[in-house]
């Protein structure tokens, strides 16, 4: 008998360096959120790679699932647009077909999948079985409904603005009052807004100190004629436009009428938590104090209008707004949900009771 000796030094490395492809395609395929799945349409079983069993939380050493399962997995308001997809392949005899479905990857996990999926028929143009591929796809989709979330707030905002501007045109126009004096007016009030509006892209629109809000509004009035004070309050942007829009106007009439208008008037701005049993609210005074006497105007203008119904109808707030004697007084109250994070009234705190008296009175 003669024996016959056969190299297979050659095979055994070809079937190490198969096994090393099929290792490294597994470790991508799960670190990459890859999967491929197979079946035939006349059955329930699904063959799956490793990628597949880790993309859809499955163990990894089964190879298979079923397509009962997997229907199990899918968003149930996603479910039927999948099924519909697939039938619609069907009978367009489409050799291939893409869809983006959610999974429940656990109780409370959810991701997306983009699928591929590849349609052999028969003869007689029956599908009878699908290979594909499913993608994780999750980070993708929450990136573009931020995007989507980012631009629709962007749109409201500018369309806020462009309204805003609008409504100041034409408030701000006066038959009584020269061209120059209205573009003066018009200068000033969109000046205003832009300063908060500034101060809130720089919050990234999370809120504004009321601090800062009102020494921005009085700073070019301010030569040891303004008191401000009151505990630390960020207002939410929507209410720190309207509170700036509402100073703004009462910092004007005083530099045309009030205690801005000669040497001995002061102003004074202060702000407390008022509780009661319909739940907190901030309290904003405005008091002037030492400017002529004021007398109230026979018609209101567009000032006074914004510091009447501003607050009232933006935040559903109140004002209290008098010319008295001795120079003009106005009271704001502001629900607590207009005040953002770390302002919030505290049991200790230590800010102006309700029964405490401001300052000149």
């Amino acid at each position: 008998m003669v024996g016959v000796n056969i190299d297979v030094t050659e095979r055994k490395r070809m079937e190490e360096a198969l096994a090393e492809r099929n290792v490294l395609l597994a470790l991508a395929g799960k670190a990459a959120r890859v999967g491929s799945y197979a079946y035939d349409l006349d059955a329930d079983i699904m063959q799956i790679s490793e990628g597949y069993a880790a993309l859809h939380g499955l163990p990894e050493t089964k190879g298979e699932t079923t397509r009962s399962q997997w229907r199990a997995r899918v968003h149930p308001e996603d479910l039927a647009r999948v099924e519909e997809m697939q039938n619609r392949a069907f009978r367009k005899r489409q050799s291939e077909y893409g869809v983006e479905y959610r999974i429940f990857r656990s109780e409370n996990e959810v991701r997306w999948i983009e699928s591929r999926s590849f349609i052999a028929y028969g003869t007689d143009g029956r599908p009878l079985r699908i290979v594909g591929v499913n993608i994780d796809v999750t980070e993708r989709r929450r990136t573009e409904d931020q995007q989507r979330v980012l631009v629709a707030e962007l749109d409201h905002r500018v369309k806020n603005v462009l309204a805003t501007v609008g409504a100041i045109i034409t408030q701000s126009q006066d038959g009584n009052s020269s061209l120059a004096e209205f573009v003066a007016a018009l200068d000033h009030r969109i000046k205003s807004f832009a300063r908060t509006h500034e101060s809130l892209s720089r919050s990234h629109w999370r809120g504004v100190s009321l601090t800062e809000l009102a020494q921005r509004e009085l700073a070019p009035f301010a030569k040891g004629n303004v008191e401000i004070g009151g505990p630390n309050v960020t207002l939410r942007s929507e209410a720190a436009q309207a509170v700036a829009m509402v100073l703004h106007e009462l910092t004007t009439n005083a530099a045309k009428y009030g205690a801005f208008s000669n040497r001995s008037g002061r102003v004074l701005v202060q702000w407390r938590w008022l509780r009661n049993g319909s739940g907190s609210r901030l309290v904003i005074e405005w008091q002037e104090i030492g400017g002529p006497p004021v007398l109230s105007p026979s018609q209101s203008g567009y000032g006074t209008s914004v510091i009447r119904e501003l607050v009232p109808f933006e935040l559903n707030g109140k004002v209290d707004f008098a010319y008295e004697g001795d120079g003009v007084r106005c009271r704001m109250e502001i629900p607590a949900k207009w005040v953002g994070k770390g302002g919030r009234p505290r049991t200790e705190s230590k800010g102006f009771d309700e029964t405490r008296p401001v300052p000149g009175k």
